[in-house]
């Protein structure tokens, strides 16, 4: 039954007929309405969340999936990962192989080789001109020294030191660990696929821009301590990539192009102090100092 009527004074005057009845009813009605109203927005609310919740987590999970799988797959990706980002960089004019510069590095990688975590990781050396006093790795053992860190150095130890650090960065495979987490999703989907060449493409753009923006201060605390080691080993003291912080440090206001490298790595007096005492905890070593002409290497650039 439905009842119409214009005059404002009905329902009062039903209220009347009714003893009060109908006020009763329509107010009962009402707070009825409202926590129904209440309740729909509280699980709204919650299934919002949970939705949030699920999105947030599922993306994050697909990254660290996609970060595994990454670490997961061989060497062999990082080198061709690392070849092709080197391949399309501008870094610069490489000095020839038989260059005296080019021959002390690569005679002081092929000392440090045998004690990296991956023995087997074909490391390719490239000295770069540039008065940058600086030195990255790549994926798969990609190593680039500027001829303004070698001219700078006061040891051939103390360029052993950067290049076990940067040895290092390729043996923890810190490289590839980066493409995968800048990739996430994409990487995931990818390798669910099988289109490793697409990845391979895209993981060497990554590495290129991972170059400019640095490794995290974890990584790099890593590659400290992992290259401390590697020089231990070798029978090459430890000392020296401490000192050599230590003299890019001193000379940071006359030399702005030693900014470079340190200001990309951990904050400096920790950095020595960790170099040090994780020197402490390996087993004694006789140091030899290496039989290297660093004065020949610098006059010839």
């Amino acid at each position: 039954l439905t009842i119409f009527c214009e005059d404002k004074s009905f329902a009062k005057e039903l209220d009347f007929q009714s003893g009060g009845m109908l006020a009763q009813q329509l107010q009962s009605l009402k707070k009825g309405q409202r926590a129904a109203s209440n309740r729909f927005g509280f699980w709204l609310a919650v299934s919002t969340l949970a939705c949030a919740i699920l999105l947030f987590g599922g993306y994050y999970g697909v990254l660290a999936a996609a970060k595994v799988a990454m670490r997961a797959m061989p060497v062999s990706v990082d080198e061709k990962i690392g070849t092709m980002a080197f391949n399309s960089m501008e870094v610069g004019r490489k000095l020839e192989a038989n260059h005296p510069a080019s021959k002390l590095v690569q005679e002081i990688v092929d000392k440090l080789k045998p004690h990296a975590k991956i023995p087997d990781m074909k490391f390719k050396v490239s000295v770069v001109e540039g008065s940058e006093v600086n030195a990255f790795a790549l994926p798969g053992g990609q190593i680039v020294v500027y001829t303004g860190l070698i001219k700078e150095a006061k040891s051939a130890e103390q360029i052993a030191g950067v290049l076990a650090h940067e040895m290092s960065h390729a043996t923890l495979r810190h490289g590839i660990e980066r493409v995968g987490q800048s990739l996430g999703v994409v990487a995931a989907i990818q390798l669910l696929v099988g289109d490793v060449g697409g990845l391979l493409a895209l993981g060497a753009q990554v590495a290129q821009t991972s170059i400019l923006t640095s490794y995290s201060r974890t990584a790099e605390t890593e590659a400290d301590l992992e290259g401390v080691r590697m020089l231990n080993a070798a029978k090459i003291d430890p000392q020296a990539m401490a000192d050599f912080f230590e003299m890019l440090k001193q000379k940071m206001g006359d030399l702005p192009d030693a900014v470079a490298w340190i200001s990309t790595h951990p904050q400096h007096e920790t950095r020595v102090e960790n170099i040090k005492n994780h020197q402490k905890t390996l087993p004694p070593a006789v140091y030899e100092p290496l039989q290297l002409d660093l004065k020949a290497a610098q006059d010839a650039l």
